[in-house]
């Protein structure tokens, strides 16, 4: 087959494509919700509002968590003068045997009793000094439990995107199980989701270009990339999900549009 004919060819199968139905998700979607009670005490976001990640969404208010963090810090500075206290009896307990060790170098100036009773007494002292040590390690680490809670009463945003619904209010007082207080969506970035039946997946190659229409456009085209596959066919459609990324940048494109993908007819061999 001559050149002239080979390029007919192709050409005469470049307009035959497959079309597969897909859907248009958020990259990545969350649900705001509390992570310890509180009430609301403002809203910095509505619905429609774009954040960055590390945002402040909400901001609640525990008093009962401030008196808890108040009482904690001060079992620490309690602990703290009570380790002071022990310490100095340390070293009197260990002032008081070096003075009978050294008085029991001349013979008969000290009883051996003293000396034993002497050592029991720094033991003991020690002893103390170790037990004040663990409860002050345990009320220090009260205390950094108690700031890291409060730390999430500021919820921020954990990346960057959307609001796409919100259903706190200030004053309203929620908890881990209380619902959602907003929703968040990436937008910048989307995932195309296209049904493909088993007898088009072995032409779907990682890394592939493939464009699509919505209806939000007409004759436009977008294109995406062939990122993941669910490596599973549905048994009652016979399909698999397949996923595009897909940059949006300037949001034109919105999670939950209808999609078709067009997949081009393969290429035969001439004859």
């Amino acid at each position: 087959m001559k050149l002239v004919e080979v390029l007919l060819f192709a050409a005469a199968l470049a307009g035959a494509q497959t079309r597969l139905p897909a859907e248009l998700a958020p990259y990545q979607k969350v649900t705001i919700m509390a992570r310890v009670s509180g009430m609301v005490q403002r809203v910095a976001v509505d619905r429609g509002s774009p954040v960055k990640e590390g945002d402040v969404l909400v901001e609640l208010s525990a008093p009962e968590l401030a008196a808890q963090i108040a009482e904690a810090r001060a079992r620490v500075e309690a602990s703290a003068a009570r380790k002071a206290e022990a310490g100095a009896k340390v070293g009197a307990a260990e002032a008081t045997l070096e003075r009978l060790l050294a008085a029991s170098k001349t013979q008969g100036a000290v009883a051996e009793n003293d000396i034993v009773q002497a050592r029991k007494a720094l033991d003991a002292a020690r002893g103390a000094v170790a037990s004040i040590e663990k409860e002050a390690a345990a009320a220090a680490a009260a205390v950094r439990s108690l700031e890291a809670l409060a730390a999430l009463l500021t919820i921020r945003a954990p990346f960057s995107g959307i609001i796409t619904a919100r259903f706190a209010h200030p004053g309203a007082v929620v908890s881990p199980g209380s619902g959602a207080l907003l929703e968040l969506e990436q937008v910048s970035r989307l995932r195309c989701v296209a049904a493909v039946p088993e007898s088009e997946y072995g032409r779907i190659k990682p890394g592939q270009r493939l464009e699509f229409t919505v209806a939000a456009y007409p004759g436009k085209k977008f294109v995406g990339t062939v990122a993941r596959s669910s490596k599973s066919l549905n048994p009652k459609t016979r399909t698999m999900p397949v996923e595009l990324d897909v940059a949006n940048p300037a949001g034109e494109l919105a999670p939950g549009m209808y999609a078709e993908v067009m997949l081009p007819a393969p290429m035969k061999q001439p004859q």
